[in-house]
């Protein structure tokens, strides 16, 4: 099973970033409902084909393009049909949810598919995956239709109000610092931790460090759920801001730390896992609330792509540092990695800061201006 995916699943994420920009912002132009259904099907046939027809590198390669243009359809796309039903009062928290459950998915998929290629193959696994897709549609089928609403003109979205929309704006930087970081420490959260197990005094006994990594992320959607109602509650910018500089904090202590006692890289790594994901569903609700509600689709569709972008290159650029500096088996090495990990809040914060400042608005009041 390694061995078929260990690049074609990169052509997933791919095809994500190039597919996001024109499903996304076809919701403003088509009703959501029919992106996210075709998406959906398109992920089931991905997935059954896979478990039947893979046998090499390029059909490995080709249905997993295909799953890839399947998840753009239906992620940003399935916020539309969120946020479109849901009244301006609840959307924040209606939002927050959403945007955190995708870790929920994304891990609980890795855990059936891990149960399902033990007891019968990693065939029978991607067979597995498509049945979400499936449901997925049968959700889609039972939605109301959309309220009235003036669809944007034009066959190809027009970015450019998007682009000149500096509040939203903000939180693309936002969201693309967050997904640097994220996606950073998820990466080589396990093979940080192997590292500091083997390390000569550490004497850790752990268990599966895949499983500590799963355990670690899913600890990281409550966070995000509760920080994402203080920010709606409260001054947003200052929530989001005081989030980033605490992930700041806990990489720059990893850095420091690392080569120290395993108990306590443990635990900064596994907070790391926390707070880097705590600002998700915060960002995500005041990129909903800055965006012009009739360009709304395109909007997100910008912010999925920059999320898309920045997760791919964050883990790459700690990667590269890493080797850069003594490698994985050296203190140094993994203290560069961090210290790219943190870049990532630091943009967020400043960002969201910067914003705020333009706007007039005072980033330290508790209340909302």
């Amino acid at each position: 099973m390694s061995g078929i995916l260990a690049r074609p699943k990169r052509a997933g994420s791919a095809a994500s970033a190039v597919a996001v920009p024109v499903l996304s912002s076809a919701t403003d132009r088509v009703d959501g409902r029919w992106v996210v259904a075709a998406s959906s099907l398109l992920a089931t046939l991905a997935g059954t084909a896979f478990a039947v027809l893979a046998s090499g590198f390029w059909m490995a390669l080709i249905l997993r393009f295909f799953a890839g243009i399947a998840l753009a359809g239906v992620h940003m796309p399935g916020l539309t049909l969120l946020t479109e039903r849901i009244r301006e009062r609840g959307q924040g928290r209606a939002v927050s949810i959403y945007t955190s459950s995708y870790a929920v998915g994304s891990s609980g998929s890795f855990l059936l598919a891990g149960l399902v290629d033990a007891m019968f193959g990693w065939r029978y696994a991607f067979l597995a995956s498509a049945i979400g897709p499936a449901l997925a549609i049968a959700a889609v089928a039972i939605l109301s239709p959309p309220p009235p609403r003036q669809a944007a003109a034009g066959v190809v979205a027009d970015f450019r109000n998007v682009l000149r929309n500096r509040a939203f704006m903000a939180y693309v930087v936002g969201f693309a610092g967050n997904t640097w970081e994220v996606f950073g420490i998820r990466v080589w959260f396990v093979a940080c931790l192997a590292w500091v197990a083997c390390i000569p005094g550490n004497n850790l006994d752990l268990p599966n460090l895949a499983l500590i990594a799963g355990v670690a992320s899913l600890a990281g959607v409550p966070a995000s759920v509760i920080v994402a109602e203080l920010a709606s509650r409260g001054n947003r910018a200052r929530v989001i801001i005081a989030t980033c500089i605490l992930s700041v904090a806990v990489c720059l202590a990893l850095a420091v730390m690392v080569g120290s006692g395993g108990i306590l890289v443990l635990s900064l790594l596994v907070l790391l896992q926390v707070t880097s994901f705590a600002d998700v569903g915060a960002l995500g609700v005041g990129a909903v609330i800055a965006a012009d509600p009739s360009r709304r689709g395109t909007a997100m569709a910008v912010y999925a792509l920059a999320g898309f972008t920045t997760g791919f290159f964050g883990p790459a650029v700690g990667g590269f540092a890493l080797d850069l500096f003594g490698g994985s088996d050296s203190a140094s090495g993994w203290t560069a990695a961090f210290l790219v990990m943190a870049i990532g809040s630091s943009a967020a914060a400043l960002a969201v800061g910067l914003d705020t400042v333009r706007s007039g608005k005072r980033v330290w009041r508790w209340r909302q201006t």
